[in-house]
């Protein structure tokens, strides 16, 4: 029988570790000293820590605990009202895209990279969280084929770019049987589509 696994690493790029970040990334394995100079490490580490919303409900609880925000006693707190009651103290109560995320997001299983940031930079304590890097592979613990690989992302508010291994193996075929076939069409295509990809990863569309 053979096992599958999932681990990665990254870093936070930030001014300072502060009780925000340690409420929205503590489950990641955060460590404030490492690598330091502006970076602090984050990792995912297969049977020792899958970060899941859980977790970071319990940091997003015990932070509005610091602030002195009350929580209602009568019900079973989750994250969106405990959201709303953060953003209205970090005057982010009227923002769009938080508020989007709040009413759309499941927050369910996995915490995932991309909502924690937009949370991060809206509940802003002086962190000054600019951007997220992160690198992660999957593996089998027997090597069969295709069983392999990995991505890597790097996040901001004003670029997003993801890519993973199994992009590369596919586009590379595809623009040799083009480039074999002397399809000028098809590879024009699939690298105006690569380029399309990019693009829409960045968020002002002015610049865009």
């Amino acid at each position: 029988m053979a096992n599958n696994y999932y681990e990665g690493t990254g870093v936070l790029v930030l001014d300072h570790v502060t009780p925000v970040i340690k409420a929205l990334f503590g489950a990641f394995r955060l460590d404030e000293h490492h690598p330091s100079n502006g970076q602090a490490y984050i990792a995912q580490i297969a049977e020792t820590n899958n970060p899941r919303w859980t977790d970071v409900l319990d940091g997003l609880e015990n932070l509005a605990a610091q602030l002195g925000i009350p929580m209602p006693d009568d019900e079973e707190l989750s994250i969106p009202p405990l959201l709303e009651r953060l953003a209205a103290h970090f005057g982010a109560d009227q923002d769009g895209e938080l508020e989007n995320l709040i009413e759309h997001h499941q927050f369910e299983d996995s915490a995932d990279l991309e909502a924690l940031l937009l949370i991060a930079s809206r509940f802003d304590d002086g962190h000054h969280l600019t951007a997220i890097q992160f690198e992660g592979c999957w593996y089998c613990s027997k090597p069969r084929l295709f069983e392999f690989g990995g991505h890597g992302c790097y996040l901001s508010r004003e670029v997003q770019v993801f890519r993973t291994s199994s992009q590369a193996l596919q586009l590379g075929d595809q623009l040799r049987k083009a480039i074999v076939a002397t399809d000028i069409e098809e590879a024009s295509a699939l690298i105006a589509l690569e380029a399309a990809n990019l693009l829409a990863g960045i968020n002002d569309e002015h610049f865009r």
